[in-house]
């Protein structure tokens, strides 16, 4: 056995008493630093480390000896000062777990909002694609553009205008076509009355 490693210290039930004091009074569970204070602070050599390690191990105990007691109906349990100071330990440590869930739940929803609120300015100010492509386009390609756009109407233009010219051609075929239809209709007309009188000069002259 090696008689040159050190021996861990062990903890009496008054040097649990006095750590324990020393966390209330420094409550290490809203800042971790404490810790080392209070090592520093007890009168026996140890670390931060063992202290916290004593601590929440006395804490655990301390859990379990509640939850058998509310499980036994009927025992009275021996309530001293170290069980006083550990159940106001066990609350320390239950207020800034619960703190630190409000902080936490409250920066993601701050985070949210920021998004939310930087994503609506961005979509407010961003301009949209097609601003940002005559704003980049040079004033070359712009006069290009222009030209293009009243080639284009130009265009559009001309082909109105010729399907009015169609248009206005196709009635006058179509006021030809009826001309051209009384026209043979009355030469039909004039044809049959020839015929008629024809026919009718014809049977006199056999008649007589």
């Amino acid at each position: 056995m090696d008689s040159g490693r050190k021996k861990q210290f062990r903890f009496s039930e008054q040097d649990d008493m006095k750590m324990l004091r020393e966390v209330i009074s420094r409550n290490p569970f809203k800042d971790r630093g404490k810790w080392l204070e209070i090592s520093l602070a007890l009168p026996m050599s140890v670390d931060a480390r063992r202290v916290r390690e004593r601590t929440v191990l006395l804490m655990e105990q301390r859990r379990k000896a509640n939850s058998s007691s509310l499980k036994k109906s009927g025992v009275d349990e021996v309530y001293g000062e170290k069980e006083i100071l550990l159940d106001e330990i066990l609350d320390l440590a239950n207020d800034e777990e619960e703190k630190k869930k409000d902080d936490k739940s409250k920066a993601i929803k701050e985070e949210v909002l920021c998004k939310d609120i930087r994503k609506r300015a961005l979509d407010n100010l961003t301009p949209s694609k097609s601003d940002e492509n005559l704003k980049k386009m040079p004033k070359k390609s712009t006069s290009v553009m222009s030209f293009l756009k009243e080639k284009a109407e130009l265009e559009r233009q001309s082909k109105e205008d010729e399907l009015a010219l169609r248009r206005e051609q196709f009635n006058l075929e179509k006021e030809r076509f009826e001309i051209e239809k009384q026209e043979r209709l009355q030469k039909l007309e004039m044809e049959k009355q020839q015929s008629k009188l024809m026919f009718e000069l014809f049977s006199k002259c056999l008649n007589k």
